[in-house]
């Protein structure tokens, strides 16, 4: 048994639509791919700006507080040979001469040694890494 031809759901036209505007173009279709890529890749590469922005600030207060404990600890050591130099000199404190003189010559290598250490490890060139990064998105693309 088969169903009526009327009973059954057929679209013969369409009602209640309205014409809203102009047909759209495959053309414009294309350009709204292309701004959808865009915005998409622009979302992108704000995403990892920021995340090295993030990354930059939490090097510097790191570097920061490393450079201020290694400056303390120099002048620290600077007041205390200053002091034993000037005890030396007072006969205050005896020495032999060449225990006094090695001595003041590695306390002097120390305080080069922890003032390159600061300039060279903490305080690098600025990193262009992330230029390169999103170089290398944009020509994938």
């Amino acid at each position: 048994m088969m169903a009526d031809p009327e009973q059954l759901p057929v679209k013969r036209e369409v009602r209640g639509v309205e014409k809203v505007g102009r047909a759209v173009t495959s053309k414009q279709i294309d350009h709204l791919g292309r701004l959808q890529d865009i915005q998409e890749r622009g979302k992108h590469h704000r995403t990892i700006i920021n995340t090295w922005k993030n990354q930059q600030n939490q090097d510097r207060s790191m570097r920061k507080l490393y450079a201020t404990w290694l400056m303390i600890a120099m002048s620290v050591q600077i007041v205390a040979i200053n002091l034993i130099f000037v005890l030396i000199g007072c006969s205050i404190l005896k020495f032999e001469p060449w225990t006094a003189n090695t001595f003041v010559m590695a306390v002097f290598a120390e305080i080069s040694a922890l003032a390159l250490l600061v300039v060279r490890y903490l305080f690098p060139a600025t990193s262009d890494r992330v230029l390169e990064l999103i170089d290398r998105f944009r020509t994938k693309d």
